[in-house]
């Protein structure tokens, strides 16, 4: 970790987190070499295919409620210098996507948007989760993060599975899971 951090340039802080995101894809890539994956940042062709699998997942409630391409441009503009971003393909076909960003003060890396393929070229989809979730660990261990968030899961399904790669749920007021966090 850079103990000048704070006094980066916007530029810097870019070009330091462009630097571990691509550092982040290799060791993936390294990792995980039997199952043949390509890395790398998610762009807005991977956006928009990602928005057609809102109409493939079966039963619907598995559905992302949100928009790739809105997330595209959001997490791509000027805060998106701390963004953790991530698409997963193999043999030339997108199969998961993750968006996230670093607060700030780089003591949260939360997880807003995790989706996989529904199509049945995903040989991996079982597999997806785990490859995210290790990612988020050296990026936020790289920018020596406390904790990991992952906000707003999809359905109590996705709580469950969380849940079971050492995630501890938190609710609101209303008793609604709002994020599950885990401490580095």
């Amino acid at each position: 970790m850079n103990n000048d951090y704070d006094s980066l340039t916007y530029r810097q802080v870019t070009t330091y987190h462009e630097t571990i995101r691509q550092r982040i894809f290799k060791r993936i890539e390294e990792k995980y070499i039997s199952l043949k994956i390509n890395v790398g940042e998610i762009t807005y062709k991977d956006a928009m295919q990602a928005n057609s699998w809102k109409a493939l997942w079966h039963p619907p409630v598995k559905a992302a409620t949100w928009d790739w391409v809105d997330l595209y441009y959001q997490y791509h503009t000027r805060g998106g210098a701390r963004r953790f971003d991530m698409a997963i393909s193999k043999s030339g076909r997108l199969i998961s996507l993750c968006y996230g960003m670093m607060e700030r003060n780089r003591f949260v890396l939360k997880l807003h948007a995790l989706e996989h393929s529904p199509l049945p070229y995903n040989t991996i989809a079982g597999q997806t989760l785990n490859i995210n979730l290790f990612a988020a660990e050296l990026y936020a261990d790289l920018n020596g993060t406390a904790e990991i968030w992952i906000c707003d899961p999809v359905s109590p399904a996705h709580v469950r599975l969380y849940s079971s790669k050492g995630y501890t749920p938190y609710e609101d007021s209303r008793g609604n899971i709002t994020h599950l966090v885990t401490r580095l």
